[in-house]
């Protein structure tokens, strides 16, 4: 369900929103899939670890010595690339742009390194925005308890 909120007020579901939707979805793993994935379909999402020097990055390419690969965040791969020598994969984390190089990290690519090459998912979406499809809000979500 929709919900809006103004600063200092209260939470509300809108009497409308648009709709988006899925089409196709799946899985991709590993360094070639995903480089694939990327030219096919664009960016996609992906589970990573967030060992304690993530949360410091300032910038450059980001490598985990402590074999932390307990997925607990989602990011978005935008692509990859290599500089002197050392291939990165290059994502859009959101954390805010004042993170990383302007919201953004590079993480060592080929070595799954935070598990960032092990659980990715693509997406693609139902064409839903050319016609405006809206949900209209029913009472019933209206009155929903869980609502501010």
């Amino acid at each position: 369900m929709c919900r809006n909120c103004e600063p200092g007020e209260a939470c509300y579901v809108p009497p409308s929103y648009y709709q988006y939707g899925v089409d196709e979805y799946g899985h991709v793993k590993g360094e070639e899939a995903m480089m694939n994935e990327l030219m096919q379909r664009g960016p996609f999402a992906c589970s990573i670890a967030v060992p304690e020097g993530l949360d410091e990055y300032e910038g450059g390419i980001f490598y985990d010595i402590t074999g932390d690969i307990h997925t607990v965040h989602e990011v978005s791969v935008v692509g990859w690339g290599e500089q002197n020598g050392i291939p990165y994969w290059r994502i859009r984390n959101s954390w805010g742009s004042h993170w990383g190089e302007d919201g953004f990290f590079r993480v060592v690519r080929g070595s799954n390194n935070i598990a960032v090459e092990s659980s990715c998912y693509w997406a693609t979406p139902i064409d839903t925005w050319t016609e405006g499809v809206r949900h209209i809000t029913t009472e019933e979500e209206k009155n929903d308890p869980s609502n501010d």
